[in-house]
């Protein structure tokens, strides 16, 4: 049986994948727990490719039918402020399309832009950082009475704050570093909209990453991420990501990445796999 797409639940379900492709086109280029020094930068300039036919409804149920693509062409910075202070930004524009059996609608523009800052106050043996995060919508969400339905979203156009704890290190017989980031995500119903957003669940999110560098040519590492809704609605969603990535310098300041990932579990979310490219600039 189809559902129209003037449907509420068609409706519904439309925005529910967008909403989760939005996240999950974010690059997980955070910084883990070496805080920038004075004057120290890391800049990067990438493309993401995401795709998804299918997503999980609450119940766990998962729907097809309807195709969704995105390139989100980003900028991602980190700056030293201070020695053991640094800010970072991502500011992403995306260009989707949301394909239907019969109808195939599109959008463009800036995405949801994140700013953070990270402090590393205290001098240990195992490198460790905190992090607090802003996420904010550069779109207001809000539609005319004229849009269709099927016309993909940029996110959930409300801002999101979140405090991370990060540690890890490397080990001096193998090339070998491994990090993992913790932190609470608090799902604010602030918004550029003049639309109400939510209420939205809050959430436990995390980042862990193990890397090998071969012969100091390469680093290839393993990623996985995550975000769990604490409470379990219709709406908040729940996802984990896993995939490898690489990073290949070219001079000392210079370098080539690339990163790939799958989905293997969420819940109002996208089921869906990502591939970036990218090239990053520090000193």
């Amino acid at each position: 049986m189809k559902t129209s797409l003037r449907s509420p639940l068609a409706f519904f379900l439309t925005l529910t994948l967008l909403t989760a492709a939005s996240i999950l086109t974010t690059p997980a280029v955070q910084a883990g727990p070496w805080t920038k020094s004075t004057g120290e930068f890391y800049a990067k300039v990438g493309e993401g490719f995401y795709s998804a036919d299918a997503f999980r409804t609450a119940d766990g149920e998962l729907i097809s039918g309807t195709n969704y693509f995105s390139a989100t062409t980003y900028l991602y910075a980190e700056y030293g402020l201070l020695d053991g202070l640094h800010l970072q930004t991502y500011i992403p524009f995306l260009a989707a399309q949301n394909k239907f059996s019969n109808q195939t609608f599109s959008d463009r523009g800036l995405g949801d832009a994140s700013i953070a800052l990270q402090a590393s106050p205290l001098k240990l043996a195992l490198p460790t950082a905190f992090r607090l995060e802003a996420k904010i919508p550069m779109y207001s969400g809000d539609r005319s009475p004229n849009t269709p339905g099927g016309v993909p979203g940029r996110g959930d156009a409300q801002v999101d704050i979140t405090a991370w704890l990060s540690a890890g290190g490397g080990f001096s017989s193998i090339p070998l570093y491994l990090y993992a980031d913790v932190g609470y995500q608090y799902r604010t119903q602030l918004t550029f909209s003049d639309t109400p957003r939510g209420p939205f669940s809050d959430g436990a999110v995390f980042i862990a990453q193990v890397g090998y560098n071969f012969f100091d040519r390469a680093t290839l590492a393993v990623t996985s991420s995550g975000l769990l809704a604490l409470n379990e609605d219709n709406i908040s969603k729940s996802y984990i990501t896993v995939g490898p990535s690489l990073f290949v310098p070219i001079t000392k300041l210079i370098a080539v990445e690339a990163d790939a990932y799958i989905t293997p579990y969420s819940r109002n979310s996208a089921d869906g796999w990502n591939l970036g490219l990218g090239i990053s600039f520090r000193n």
